[in-house]
C-alpha cells in the first residue's frame, strides 16, 4: 500500500499535464451541493496537481453557478475513471476560489489562448440563448485574439480543491480492490476497504 498513494498522485498529475495527450484523468466529474441543497455534477478539466500540498486545480467562469455553490459550501468531490484500465479515483475535500491575484494572473498567462476564449463569452454559463452562436464571443474564430490580452480575465476563476480523502478502486479481473486514504494531522493514512 505504501506505493499506492504516490501512484494515485502521479495519475492525477498526468491528467493535469497540458503538454501530454489527454489521460483518463484529465476530464473529471465535479460534484457540489447546489444552493438549494440538491447535488450538482459537471465535468471540469484538471489543470494542476500539487501532491505535496494535496491539492488539485481547475478553472471556471466566475459567473458560473458552481462558483456560487462553492462559496456557499466548499465541500466537493472530483471523480475520474480510466475505463480501459478499470480504475476509478475519487477525491473529496474542500474547494475554494484562489484569492492570490498574482498566481491567478500567472495561470491565465500560462493557459492556451484557445482555452481563454471561453471567458470572453458575453453571457454567463447557463443563460438561455436563441442559438448557440449567441453565447460565443464576437471574435471566437480567432484564438490569437486572446493571446496578448486580459480580455475575459475578470471572468476567469481558479478553484483549488484541498484533498481530505482519496478513494481508489481497481476493477481488476482477478478481484476488485479498493483503498481509502484520509488526511490526518500526521499525514495521509490509508487502509484497504471492501470494494
Amino acid at each position: 500500500m505504501t506505493d499506492l498513494l504516490p501512484r494515485i498522485w502521479t495519475l492525477l498529475a498526468e491528467g493535469a499535464n497540458a503538454g501530454r495527450e489527454r489521460s483518463p484523468f484529465t476530464m473529471l466529474q465535479l460534484a457540489t451541493l447546489g444552493l438549494d441543497g440538491a447535488p450538482r455534477v459537471r465535468t471540469v478539466v484538471l489543470r494542476g496537481v500539487d501532491a505535496g500540498q494535496g491539492s488539485l486545480l481547475f478553472h471556471t467562469d466566475a459567473r458560473s453557478a458552481k462558483l456560487a455553490e462553492l462559496r456557499h459550501d466548499g465541500r466537493a468531490a472530483l471523480v475520474g475513471c480510466d475505463l480501459a484500465g478499470g480504475l476509478q479515483i475519487r477525491v473529496e475535500g474542500t474547494a475554494s476560489v484562489l484569492a492570490d491575484e498574482a498566481r491567478r494572473l500567472a495561470i491565465w498567462q500560462a493557459s492556451r489562448p484557445r482555452t481563454l476564449i471561453l471567458y470572453r463569452a458575453p453571457l454567463p454559463p447557463g443563460t438561455p440563448v436563441a442559438a448557440p452562436a449567441d453565447a460565443h464571443p464576437a471574435s471566437a474564430s480567432s484564438a490569437a485574439a486572446a493571446d496578448d490580452t486580459l480580455d475575459g480575465f475578470a471572468n476567469f476563476a481558479v478553484i483549488e480543491l484541498r484533498a481530505e480523502a482519496i478513494d481508489w478502486l481497481d476493477l481488476a479481473a482477478d478481484g476488485h480492490r479498493r483503498a481509502r486514504f484520509v488526511r490526518e494531522p500526521a499525514g495521509w493514512q490509508g487502509n484497504w476497504i471492501a470494494p
